[in-house]
């Protein structure tokens, strides 16, 4: 499993300027399936992992933040493959589980390659106009012309592990750091693209979405960025989606000779995805429900199956818990909400799964004590963690239900949002408010209703009867 943080599926399934050039990802959904329509269930790296290794939607236990993980007592992927007797190894960073956890769901999480030459400073300091930009540009090369960073380490761990000697299956995550920014490439991935190359991000209607696209435009100074700004900000974007496409080309490499790719299943998925210029915004916010932020590519290929190629059929990473497993040939024992997505791999299946695709993000504006976090970052997120002081209302819940023609969002603390995504795939046009539009609202606000009755909670598995202990002996 191969999880680059914060790719949006247009940088790998768009058309023209907005993708990356990506050959080995496309051979490996030419050779599989790859579902354009995936989406993320949380905006963030976080809420988003957990959902996708557990199968559960981010407010049914409450995992919602950057803090509260996987705990040990709870189901995960790979504590049920570790149970089945896969060997189970991680490489990068976790942003998923408490450390107890990963003790019990992995036999590996420690790195061995060092990176040479780790990345450079960002370059904006306090006052720089550029500061909350996340823009960098390029960044040197090590020594023979490789940029030696800890992506490049944790590659090469993969490298070593498939090298080696395997008595038992295996399941190997690897997670990269690029393309989350701040916006930097190494040649020669940095000068692939032009910038005049670059569309036209989607513009915003401040006054008709959501107060945080606003606030962020305003308070990270974004409005000072100048046109060639923005455009580098895209092809940078671009450049590292292509230096996490060379990578991932290595390990398939790797996998074909050692002789392990007729048997290996190989899962490439992201968290999120980033605004990168549009709505005149950078990085993510923690209730965004535009499509840049939460469709992501997954693709996958499992030996054995049918070549598909692209399927539009909306799908959640809630799905991808149960179709690993079922690659894997492990029994699914774990109540959830995933649906597997195997059958999809079969040509002969129709292009449908779910009618229907849910996202949530946002905090409840009295959770206090998640946002104590401004100090602990006073660079280049400090706006990021100040925002809620200024307007507590910029962190308000939102829940996100969109089909194959409509988007709602529903935020009670704010408006309801509504986009036409066939005629309107930017979601500039808020069609929320017009008397037109009251029975489209009503109906997929009762689809939320129903999602959120039914996902509220998980019954745990430990039970016990009524009844109080035997009394202590004296």
């Amino acid at each position: 499993m191969f999880m680059p943080e914060t790719l949006r599926a247009d940088a790998v399934f768009g058309e023209g300027g907005r993708r990356a050039l990506t050959p080995n990802i496309d051979a490996l959904g030419e050779e599989g399936v790859r579902f354009e329509s995936c989406y993320a269930q949380h905006s963030v790296c976080s809420p988003s992992r957990i959902s996708m290794f557990t199968g559960l939607y981010p407010h049914t236990r409450g995992q919602r933040t950057l803090g509260n993980l996987i705990r040990p007592f709870e189901h995960n992927l790979f504590k049920t493959l570790r149970e089945a007797g896969y060997e189970t190894v991680v490489l990068g960073k976790n942003d998923m589980m408490f450390r107890d956890t990963a003790k019990a769901s992995f036999d590996r999480w420690w790195p061995e390659t060092k990176s040479k030459n780790p990345v450079q400073p960002y370059p904006h300091g306090e006052g720089d106009r550029l500061l909350y930009s996340f823009l960098q540009g390029r960044v040197d090369e090590a020594d023979g012309g490789e940029r030696r960073d800890h992506d490049w380490a944790l590659v090469q761990d993969a490298l070593a592990y498939l090298d080696g000697n395997h008595t038992k299956p295996f399941c190997l995550l690897v997670c990269t750091t690029y393309v989350h920014p701040p916006y930097r490439a190494p040649e020669p991935f940095y000068s692939m693209y032009d910038p005049g190359d670059m569309p036209e991000p989607f513009k915003a209607d401040y006054a008709r979405k959501r107060r945080y696209a606003g606030m962020m435009h305003k308070h990270y100074g974004l409005s000072e960025l100048t046109d060639q700004e923005w455009r580098d900000i895209r092809r940078i974007y671009l450049a590292m989606t292509s230096r996490v496409d060379d990578q991932f080309g290595q390990i398939v490499s790797k996998l074909k000779e050692r002789n392990l790719w007729d048997s290996t299943a190989v899962f490439f998925f992201s968290d999120h995805g980033d605004f990168c210029g549009d709505y005149g915004l950078v990085e993510k916010w923690f209730s965004a429900c535009e499509d840049c932020i939460l469709n992501v590519p997954l693709i996958m290929r499992v030996p054995g199956l049918d070549a598909v190629g692209s399927r539009k059929a909306l799908a959640e990473l809630v799905d991808l818990y149960p179709t690993v497993l079922a690659a894997a040939g492990v029994e699914d024992v774990h109540y959830h909400f995933g649906q597997n997505l195997l059958g999809l791999h079969n040509a002969r299946t129709p292009d449908t799964h779910r009618d229907v695709v849910f996202a949530e993000g946002g905090h409840n504006v009295d959770e206090g004590y998640i946002y104590d976090m401004t100090d602990q970052h006073p660079g280049v997120y400090y706006q990021k963690c100040r925002l809620w002081q200024v307007d507590p209302l910029v962190m308000a819940k939102a829940w996100m239900v969109r089909d194959e023609r409509y988007k709602y969002i529903y935020c009670p603390e704010e408006f309801d949002e509504l986009y036409d995504m066939a005629n309107d795939p930017g979601e500039t046009t808020n069609l929320a408010g017009g008397p037109e539009f009251d029975a489209q609202i009503r109906a997929m606000r009762d689809r939320l209703l129903a999602w959120l009755s039914r996902t509220t909670d998980q019954i745990p598995e430990d039970e016990d009867r009524c009844g109080w202990p035997q009394r202590p002996e004296a």
